[in-house]
């Protein structure tokens, strides 16, 4: 069985990505894919779209890079639109809202958010009702397992006959509806986030799969200093996010 490392929401923080590849690498992991929101928050876009475009076989489109390639008059949008360059902000253009794959016969759905709408975001707190709208397809193609990102926290559920899992973010864990102000230490949550999924990679033959989900600490520290010294937006916003993973809107 192959080992496929699922890597989401860098957000420009290279320190975090390259924490987690050297963590990957030490796996004997070859295969990687990545969920999108290469960009937006962190100090190093540029590094981290070269890096991802490298290293990972499938990438998905998330609505920061879209925001990237689209800033529409935002501020923080439009600096990485300026840094990344024409050619960066194209592979971001270009890349799709989802991929399917099959997995050890299980048929395995790929997206950031959902298939086919940045905006519809859905927690782990939401009802099942809403949840099992990410199987849904219009041409009757539906997964049995959804691989996403998004809200930058893990968790897996099962569905009837379904599996939901979140991947967690990689440079940028938050809790969005979670957050408590009561809680000061949040050392255990602001490290880095990503998915193990083993299997039989491109097999329609149903065989054993399972998915493992790892968390890896990084030197948040370094983030900061590289983020500070190349002057990215909101930088005091983007410490608190790292630091106590309190969400805020850019």
């Amino acid at each position: 069985m192959e080992k496929i490392a699922i890597i989401s929401d860098i957000h420009a923080n290279i320190v975090a990505l390259n924490t987690v590849l050297e963590d990957i690498e030490k796996r004997g992991i070859k295969r990687i894919f990545c969920l999108g929101d290469l960009v937006l928050k962190g100090s190093s876009p540029c590094q981290v779209v070269d890096i991802i475009k490298e290293r990972c076989e499938i990438v998905i489109k998330g609505n920061c890079d879209d925001g990237a390639v689209n800033p529409n008059e935002n501020k923080h949008k439009q600096w990485y639109h300026d840094i990344l360059g024409k050619e960066r902000l194209e592979y971001l253009d270009k890349l799709p809202m989802y991929k399917d794959v099959y997995i050890s016969g299980s048929y395995v759905r790929m997206f950031h958010a959902t298939k086919n709408d940045f905006s519809y975001r859905i927690f782990d707190i939401d009802s099942i009702e809403k949840k099992m709208k990410m199987f849904e397809d219009e041409n009757n193609n539906i997964p049995d397992i959804v691989l996403y990102g998004d809200i930058h926290k893990q968790y897996m559920q099962k569905l009837q006959n379904k599996t939901i899992v979140n991947v967690g973010s990689v440079g940028n864990v938050v809790e969005f509806p979670n957050y408590d102000d009561t809680i000061t230490d949040m050392e255990e949550t602001t490290q880095s986030y990503y998915c193990i999924v083993e299997g039989e990679y491109d097999s329609k033959e149903k065989s054993p799969i399972s998915i493992q989900f790892v968390r890896v600490p990084y030197d948040i520290e370094k983030e900061i200093e590289l983020a500070r010294k190349n002057e990215s937006p909101g930088l005091d916003k983007y410490i608190l996010e790292l630091t106590k993973a309190k969400y805020r809107k850019l």
